[in-house]
């Protein structure tokens, strides 16, 4: 009996309505009628199976077992209302609600949806506030705690349970990630670094770049300049920059080389690596700045011309008071040599056949023959002479280079032998230096023995003495012969001469090409592009491969010099030219197929500078001493 009554009251158990015991219809007896109706049912079962007999005594055993039943009953809601029992009861009884274990149940069922747990409405999973992605009504979302996520979760920021699009408190996101990279905000494109306008350096596709404010930057960015996010090279609104600073130092600005402070071609005293200097427009002064005269951004300590006239300096200043120059200790005034007697303190007055001297103060001027001919034109700054022949026409009789005329006395001015450097000739005993000033000169010749050692000689065509000839290698030879050394000795000159970076070393092969095809003597083109190009180093090489001066007027020497295509174009197109023009040609401008001077052959119509010729000639006779004599 004590069995089967545990028997029917979990059978109790199992039919039970579903909600829990003190939320039924509040009394022990209402629950004791649910008992005793369901015992019913199984008496009715028992007596289909048994006699009436049987029928009774089962009827009198049931009745005990539901006074018992109602007793026990009666004692469970007892307990159950005092909550005796109620750390041990089982979550299901429980059916809505939170259990013990900190699961929620709804119906009995662990709960999946929207509920309201008595404190707020949660997402739950399993029982559980959810925690991740999840699917309402509303459609996909990710959960935080039973809640639509908001902020950062995971790393992820959300709002309302979505991934964040676009600007959340400051910050840009996209798919929830802060950006880090281009995006479009609705108002223009920016580049993103963790959800910021990126200001700093950055990559994109398009390479490295500096950024302001999530553009390319532009302008002076925190002391550098950019130029669409590059820091800037070259000249920006008239400032030189190198890497986006400002520059200060030498640098080639696609033009020449100058020194730069703070991106301006430098004017004042400033510092390199040779030292102090003062500089004018990017260059070592060479002239008055400021009353000081200046040779390379020194102060000037020794005879100079500054356009007028020789003067002697001292810290710039021409000098007055006792001083030692090359031939001595003199007294000085005013940057001259004091003048006592005619002569000057100290030093002999310089004799000569010629009367006088005057310097070319023009760019370049005519110089006439005694019909008002032109025949050839003089370059600034040549000392002529005058000789005693009777004037004519108003022009003054004179000589230079072997050239024998006239000129306008408005074009010269008259200078003092005795104060004025006039060209000379010297020898060292193994060879004759043409001194064109008492600082530069050129290799013309071997010792003369009729010469004494150190003297000066004068002579207008640099040929005739008086007493003696000066012999002239290369000057007036011919320039249609072949010389003897091949393209490999004429580039081993190139390095005998210091030019081994030269636009022209290893050209050996062009010029002995140029010789070849035009008829043009290569030595000669050698030494005629050293002297016009320096070398293969002017300006106008680098730009135009122009070695020859052509069309290099001294009016406009860079704008109008010929440029060509190549290095090797330069050569032979040169070649061909001086060919077609002085050297194969019986008319103007050609006087002969040699270099010559300012009588005959290429100097007359070629070059104002009346020792042009000459000088080519000494280029010459010094590369032909220096690779074995093979040209005689």
């Amino acid at each position: 009996m004590k069995n089967n009554l545990k028997m029917g009251l979990g059978i109790l158990t199992v039919l039970a309505t579903p909600f829990a015991v003190d939320a039924a219809t509040g009394s022990s007896e209402a629950h004791a009628v649910q008992v005793k109706e369901t015992a019913k049912k199984q008496v009715v079962t028992t007596t289909k199976q048994t006699t009436t007999k049987q029928t009774e005594t089962t009827k009198k055993t049931e009745n005990t077992k539901k006074d018992a039943s109602k007793e026990k009953t009666t004692s469970s809601v007892k307990t159950v209302s005092d909550k005796t029992q109620t750390a041990k009861s089982n979550p299901e009884e429980k059916k809505t609600g939170w259990t013990t274990n900190g699961t929620y149940y709804v119906n009995g069922k662990l709960a999946n949806w929207w509920y309201d747990d008595g404190k707020d409405w949660y997402f739950f999973q399993n029982g559980k506030k959810h925690t991740g992605e999840g699917k309402d009504n509303a459609g996909k979302h990710y959960f935080s705690n039973g809640k639509y996520a908001n902020g950062n979760v995971n790393g992820t920021y959300y709002v309302k349970g979505t991934a964040a699009n676009g600007y959340q408190n400051g910050t840009y996101y996209d798919k929830g990630k802060a950006a880090n990279w281009w995006y479009d905000d609705g108002k223009d494109w920016y580049f993103f670094q963790n959800g910021k306008k990126h200001t700093g350096e950055g990559k994109d596709n398009a390479g490295k770049h500096y950024f302001a404010n999530g553009k390319y930057a532009n302008g002076n960015v925190s002391g550098t300049y950019y130029v669409k996010g590059t820091a800037a090279n070259g000249y920006q609104n008239g400032t030189y920059y190198d890497k986006g600073k400002a520059a200060n130092w030498w640098y080639d600005d696609g033009k020449d080389w100058y020194f730069f402070q703070n991106g301006k071609k430098h004017t004042g005293e400033g510092k390199d690596n040779a030292g102090k200097h003062y500089f004018a427009n990017g260059k070592y002064a060479n002239g008055y700045q400021n009353g000081i005269y200046y040779a390379k951004g020194k102060a000037a300590n020794w005879w100079y011309d500054d356009g007028k006239d020789w003067f002697y300096f001292k810290d710039g200043k021409k000098f007055t008071g006792i001083a030692n120059d090359s031939s001595g200790k003199h007294e000085f005034v005013n940057g001259k040599y004091a003048q006592k007697g005619g002569k000057a303190q100290g030093v002999e007055a310089t004799s000569n056949q010629y009367s006088g001297h005057y310097k070319v103060t023009g760019l370049y001027i005519p110089v006439y023959d005694s019909n008002g001919k032109i025949l050839s034109h003089i370059s600034q700054g040549t000392i002529i002479f005058k000789d005693n022949r009777a004037s004519a026409s108003g022009r003054i009789p004179v000589q230079v280079a072997g050239l024998v005329g006239y000129v306008n006395p408005s074009q010269v001015q008259a200078v003092n032998s005795s104060t004025t450097f006039i060209p000379d000739y010297v020898s060292d005993g193994k060879y004759v230096y043409h001194r064109y000033s008492k600082y530069s000169s050129i290799k013309v010749a071997y010792h003369n023995s009729s010469m004494q050692v150190g003297k000066s000689y004068y002579s207008a065509d640099g040929i005739n003495f008086g007493s003696f000839k000066l012999e002239h290698p290369f000057q007036f030879s011919n320039l249609k012969s072949k010389t003897n050394y091949t393209a490999a000795d004429i580039n081993k000159l190139y390095t005998l001469m210091g030019a081994s970076n030269s636009m022209l070393a290893g050209k050996g092969a062009a010029f002995k090409a140029a010789e070849q095809k035009y008829g043009v003597n290569a030595l000669y083109l050698v030494a005629h592009s050293a002297l016009e190009s320096a070398w293969g180093r002017s300006n106008i090489a680098k730009a135009k491969n122009n070695f020859f001066g052509i069309a290099a007027y001294d009016s406009s020497p860079y704008t109008s010099a010929t440029r060509f295509d190549n290095v090797d174009a330069g050569i032979l197109g040169a070649a061909r030219w001086i060919n077609e023009k002085y050297l194969s040609n019986s008319s103007f401008p050609a006087k002969g197929a040699y270099l010559g001077n300012k009588v005959g052959g290429m100097n007359v119509n070629y070059a104002t500078a009346p020792y042009w010729g000459e000088s080519i000639a000494s280029i010459m006779f010094d590369a032909n001493d220096r690779l074995g004599n093979k040209d005689k």
